[in-house]
């Protein structure tokens, strides 16, 4: 079986050349996408894909960006040329698709998200600017940091 957003339990087909909506992860994406968390037999457990990058994702389109921005295209190929070939690359993405749509709600739900959509972006255009530098390292140690402050905000609530 193809591993995408069609074959998806959570995901809702909205007609010819539309999004669907996941109610998973609360984003819309188009039938032929790869679902991130869609594994046949246990479609509880969410792997990285070549799909999206969840809160990077949201953060995006709260800027009003493409899917195919400069900052999603960038950390996709990061994400796939050089994290998931690293040693702790396949624990860190899983760890990060389990904690990304829990953050990305406890972002929506709060009053001054527009404040902290802005600084979340600020921080992805660091990041992609240490990956063009070819600074690996240093930028999957902020991006997990971000992930890591959000994610204690989001269990402090």
């Amino acid at each position: 079986m193809i591993e995408c957003c069609g074959n998806c339990k959570y995901y809702t087909y909205e007609g010819k050349d539309r999004k669907g909506y996941c109610e998973w992860y609360r984003s819309y994406y188009y039938p032929t996408d790869s679902c991130p968390h869609f594994r046949e037999g246990d479609e509880n457990v969410r792997e990285g894909s070549s799909g999206s990058c969840f809160l990077t994702t949201a953060c995006c389109d709260y800027k009003g960006l493409p899917d195919n921005c400069l900052e999603l295209e960038t950390l996709r190929a990061f994400r796939d040329g050089y994290l998931k070939n690293q040693a702790y690359g396949p624990e860190l993405i899983k760890m990060y698709y389990e904690d990304a749509p829990a953050i990305v709600q406890m972002i929506q739900d709060k009053p001054d998200r527009d404040a902290i959509w802005q600084s979340i972006y600020e921080k992805i255009q660091i990041i992609v600017k240490l990956i063009q530098s070819e600074r690996f390292d240093e930028a999957v140690i902020h991006y997990m940091m971000m992930v890591y402050g959000l994610k204690r905000q989001e269990k402090s609530e």
